[in-house]
């Protein structure tokens, strides 16, 4: 097959994946879990029983790490009562059993639970009350002034600062890890993308400046093969190990000994399908570290070598992004919609790497090489490689904004959301940073490269001048074929004119390599904002808008039924929300829904609350509201403890639209 026809197929592929990409965005949206979420339990939430229970049962929406996901059960003084067997039911990967002592006696009973999930690894917390009455009917009530029974009790993390936007030192390090992962992976890739899709485009020069121009592009390669290629599957290949290591340090609740026991790391990877994928992304990794040492090594290095080499780090770097999509969000989806989450997530990742990754080979291959170029030769280079360059980075930028809100959608609910949470802050800086990125790429393509190729096409005008003796004897002014000053004083203004055009070349080169060496700066911006963004997903709740002070016992007033109302983020509903008696404790949630524009209240819908804590990391607490006769949607829960809470009231219509509003309130002792 000729080169042309490669090409060619190769262009057809990436526009043929950018149009995939398209439709299956459009059509099939799909829903994110990305947590092993609590859906019911025996004893139910909130039971009261006259008899004690001899298990605890409770079904999780996705398949549980056996050996991570567990639970414990402690009375009104903080007791545990369970028997501390708490395991995966082996006929059910979603049940976790735990057996209770004998004889409980009638008392509040706290049972408090961590799911791991099988799919993608994260952790999950939360808790919830059932209560064993006396024989004459009293119900026990738990002690307000006491501490929350349980809190804690399997491990917290300190990440109540998180909905602030702090960071932690395990946040910290996650961060690293993630970010380093990330920008290791796409600029690997992106290299090899480079060496198939612009560096084989280029047309070879065969002499003069062309040659030399060629010589360039030869040596790009050959340049990341020695420098770039090892270092960084190196820092890949730690990265990835820090990602393990940086969900034991929240399993480990921060604590280095206990994160680091082999247990503890053989415990996430055995018999999970997070630890499959990343021991798979570690194996590609190790794979391609023995073919870069092979390749840097090897003291012969045939055409038929070097083309096998490359197309199997093509493979392995497409290869890893598929491991990296397949242990992270994208696969924690109902299995309908698995495969177009995966593959939206995969093309995410490759359009990153012919973007953001390409630019960062600009600025550590390419870029060195013509320093040591006089400016001529640096402007026909940067005028001839750049162009083949572009329409990969055009489809990279079409990738990253058909996929890149297909995640967000999940988390963000709202446009005020972008600036009251954390989670929305990092997306909006990324936004601005990808806005800055698209702003400078355009001003080098639209305008510093015309006006460079314009200045090197009158540069050689003039160079091709003066080395054919300026002008022929037909064109002077008297056809002679002796010299005459008139010669002189045009060689003169033609020499004159060359070096004016040399000096402008250097100068617009001198721009735009800049622009080119700055852009990677902006990309690794990008790049924390994702790893930001990973960290602040699991605690996404508006700030407090101040801190209330702790109540005492002299001053704290007797506790009152809230109803406060908000309007759907579309608009379209009133929602008016009752909480009774709104204390520490069991709680009455009662939620009416109007139409905004009839006044008529909305019965033939459904109604979901999801309760967070504001200041401490309790878990998601999830309500199907009940209809009444009165038209409402009410159903019991609890508020495991006083301070700052955040309501998100889901509203499902017959058309199977969603429609949502928060609500912050306050819940006193």
């Amino acid at each position: 097959m000729s080169k042309g026809l490669r090409l060619s197929a190769r262009r057809w592929l990436v526009i043929g994946t950018a149009l995939t990409a398209l439709l299956l965005f459009l059509f099939f949206p799909g829903t994110a879990e990305a947590h092993a979420v609590l859906l019911r339990s025996d004893p139910a939430q909130d039971a009261l029983l006259r008899a004690a229970p001899t298990q605890v049962r409770l079904w999780f929406s996705e398949d549980l790490n056996p050996a991570l996901s567990t639970a414990a059960v402690v009375n009104s003084h903080n007791q545990r009562v369970d028997k501390g067997d708490a395991h995966v039911s082996s006929s059910d990967p979603r049940e976790l059993d735990l057996g209770l002592k004998a004889n409980l006696p009638p008392d509040v009973y706290v049972v408090v639970w961590r799911s791991v999930s099988n799919v993608d690894g994260h952790v999950l917390r939360g808790s919830f009350l059932f209560t064993v009455v006396e024989p004459n009917g009293t119900v026990p009530q738990l002690n307000a002034n006491a501490p929350p029974p349980g809190q804690d009790l399997l491990g917290g993390g300190n990440t109540s600062s998180l909905y602030t936007g702090q960071i932690d030192a395990v946040g910290l390090f996650n961060l690293i890890a993630v970010t380093l992962s990330e920008l290791g992976a796409i600029f690997w890739v992106g290299a090899q993308l480079w060496r198939f899709f612009v560096l084989e485009a280029v047309p070879a020069g065969t002499n003069g400046e062309n040659a030399e121009a060629g010589a360039i592009v030869e040596a790009m390669p050959l340049r990341f093969t020695r420098r770039f290629s090892v270092p960084t599957l190196l820092v890949l290949l730690l990265a990835n190990l820090g990602v393990l290591v940086g969900q034991a340090l929240f399993l480990s609740n921060g604590q280095w000994s206990s994160a680091l026991a082999p247990s503890l790391l053989l415990s996430m990877i055995r018999g999970s399908r997070f630890g499959t994928f990343w021991l798979a992304r570690e194996l590609v990794i190790m794979l391609a570290l023995a073919l870069a040492l092979y390749q840097l090594l090897a003291r012969q290095r045939s055409a038929v070598r070097e083309g096998v080499s490359a197309w199997l780090n093509l493979l392995l770097g497409l290869a890893l992004f598929g491991a990296m999509t397949l242990s992270s969000h994208a696969a924690a989806v109902s299995s309908n919609v698995f495969l177009f989450s995966v593959l939206i997530d995969w093309l995410h990742l490759l359009g990153s790497a012919f973007w953001i990754g390409g630019m960062f080979y600009i600025a550590t291959c390419y870029l060195p090489l013509l320093e040591r170029q006089t400016a001529p030769i640096r402007a026909q280079s940067l005028t001839t490689v750049l162009p083949y360059y572009s329409p990969w980075a055009i489809a990279g930028v079409v990738l990253l904004t058909i996929t890149g809100p297909f995640s967000a959608a999940f988390h963000l609910t709202e446009p005020a959301e972008l600036i009251t949470t954390a989670y929305g802050r990092a997306l909006l800086i990324k936004i601005v940073l990808v806005a800055a990125l698209l702003l400078t790429s355009a001003f080098h393509v639209l305008f510093l490269r015309p006006r460079l190729k314009k200045e090197y096409r009158k540069y050689t005008y003039c160079l091709e001048r003066l080395e054919q003796g300026l002008v022929s004897p037909a064109t002077l002014p008297l056809a002679t074929a002796a010299e005459s000053p008139a010669d002189e004083d045009l060689q003169k203004r033609w020499t004159r004119q060359l070096k004016l055009r040399e000096k402008r070349l250097t100068r617009l080169t001198s721009r735009l390599t800049t622009v080119l060496r700055w852009e990677p700066v902006l990309g690794v911006g990008v790049l924390v904002c994702v790893g930001l963004m990973n960290i602040f997903a699991g605690t996404l709740t508006p700030i407090t808008a101040s801190t209330q002070p702790a109540p005492t016992a002299s001053s704290t007033p007797a506790p009152k039924p809230l109803t406060t109302s908000a309007t759907t983020s579309d608009g379209r509903f009133t929602v008016t929300l009752t909480i009774s008696p709104n204390r520490f404790g069991t709680n009455t949630f009662t939620v009416k829904v109007s139409d905004r524009q009839t006044q008529r209240p909305m019965t033939q819908i459904g109604v979901a609350l999801y309760l967070n804590m504001l200041d401490m990391d309790m878990g998601t607490e999830v309500l199907n509201l009940q209809p009444t006769a009165d038209g409402s949607f009410s159903a019991h829960g609890d508020l495991t403890m006083s301070g700052d809470w955040l309501a998100r009231i889901q509203i499902r219509t017959p058309d199977n639209k969603l429609h949502e509003t928060q609500i912050k309130f306050f819940t006193p002792f």
